[in-house]
């Protein structure tokens, strides 16, 4: 009920207009004056609704994981994600807004009145993210009463990154939660190229070598070849296997159905298939329903939070994309993806549907021509050279400024140097 409140709340002050408010003021009386306590506040008002509701949110997801973790420890966490997801969604979201945007004036008065006394209690918390946005903004920076759309975030992260009034890593974050809805699967998969697979006829000392070689937990298991997958192999599954039940393993007994997905869909969607259906990995297809490659709930993870290290990526954590830094440039995997690429350099080669690696975008400016060794191309004032091709593969790739100088940072690098101001290319489009 709670949840509810806020939300319906915020749809309440959404759906006033400014001018229909102001009409109701000179009219006077407990909706007049209401109103005018919100018309005079509207940045603290969104302010509240947003502490209040988070608040609400976190706790009824505490407490469904604690309840959840009682009764059914080894499945808590699914189980309480799905409980309040669907909870929250039609009794904190859909039902409330719908009401309150069809009786928003009927409402008005005690649901501000409420807010109201939030306000006062707490208020310490208000203000402080009002004094948060008023160095962003401006000390008299107000929401006018307006819905804040990306843009507006996405206005006040830049102006808040040019005065260095925010860390590096929060507007890191918060930029990927901004972008996290638009991004599809083919823009983070694992390529079918780079996938590491078993064989159903594989006996069980050459699935635990290949397993101790690529140090993955799951693994598609295939009839031959990617074609022909027949399911998913957990490894930590074969550690109840007996010695003695080793010389008959069958990896067939121990597989877990295959899990789709389209290589077009938005990542978000799928992570919320992928937590419904508790599987970590999936098989991406395209629209011809050929294998493209696979995506685990990681990988999703990853473009929110960052690179997750784990005991296995430490060797390599210092470069967990392959990208070799050279004096006047850095040499590259073709099949780099840009997001990655942009992760680590900031620079920024536009995504469409027909290509999200970096060979991809030199094949997509290549046109009808064959990649060569050697061949270079320019864009936006960076050159990119195909160093290594074999079988018309490109397999590196060296970029560098036209003027054969480099003149980027990785962002380690930015990092590494503190407070020292690191160049970014100019020429790079944003």
């Amino acid at each position: 009920m709670a949840s509810g409140f806020y939300s319906g709340s915020e749809a309440i002050l959404m759906s006033i207009g400014k001018d229909r408010a102001k009409q109701l003021i000179e009219a006077g009386g407990n909706k007049g004056r209401a109103l005018k306590f919100m018309i005079d506040r509207p940045s603290e008002m969104l302010t509240t609704i947003l502490v209040g509701n988070n608040l609400v949110n976190i706790f009824i997801a505490s407490l469904a994981t604690a309840i959840a973790g009682r009764y059914y420890q080894d499945d808590a966490v699914g189980i309480s994600v799905g409980i309040t997801t669907l909870v929250i969604l039609f009794f904190g979201e859909i039902i409330p807004k719908t009401l309150a945007r069809n009786r928003a004036e009927e409402f008005s008065v005690w649901v501000i009145r409420i807010l109201q006394l939030n306000y006062y209690l707490m208020y310490p918390i208000v203000e402080l993210m009002s004094w948060m946005i008023g160095l962003m903004l401006g000390k008299n920076a107000q929401l006018n009463g307006r819905i804040v759309t990306n843009d507006d975030i996405e206005y006040m992260l830049n102006k808040a990154e040019k005065e260095k009034t925010i860390d590096s890593k929060q507007l890191d974050l918060l930029n990927s939660i901004l972008e996290f809805p638009t991004i599809k699967v083919k823009d983070i998969m694992i390529p079918r190229s780079q996938i590491q697979f078993l064989d159903r006829s594989w006996g069980f000392d050459k699935v635990i070598k290949e397993a101790e070689q690529f140090n993955h937990s799951r693994y598609p298991v295939c009839n031959g070849d990617l074609d022909h997958i027949v399911g998913f192999l957990h490894i930590k599954d074969l550690a109840y296997i007996k010695i003695g039940e080793r010389k008959h393993f069958k990896i067939t007994k121990h597989l877990k159905d295959s899990f789709f997905v389209y290589e077009h869909m938005k990542i978000q969607a799928v992570f919320d298939h992928m937590n419904r259906k508790k599987v970590h990995l999936a098989l991406v297809k395209d629209e011809n329903g050929l294998l493209v490659g696979i995506i685990t709930l990681e990988d999703i993870i990853e473009e929110i939070l960052g690179e997750i290290e784990d005991e296995h990526d430490i060797e390599d954590s210092s470069n967990p994309h392959q990208i070799e830094s050279l004096k006047s440039g850095i040499l590259v995997e073709g099949n780099l993806s840009l997001r990655d690429l942009y992760n680590e350099y900031d620079i920024k080669i536009p995504l469409n549907d027909n290509y999200s690696t970096l060979t991809g975008f030199i094949l997509d400016m290549l046109g009808n021509n064959f990649p060569e060794q050697g061949q270079m191309i320019v864009w936006q004032g960076l050159s990119f050279t195909l160093e290594k091709v074999k079988s018309f593969e490109i397999i590196q790739i060296k970029i560098t400024d036209v003027d054969g100088e480099k003149h980027f940072f990785s962002k380690r690098e930015a990092e590494e140097e503190g407070d020292q101001e690191v160049p970014l290319p100019q020429q790079v489009a944003k």
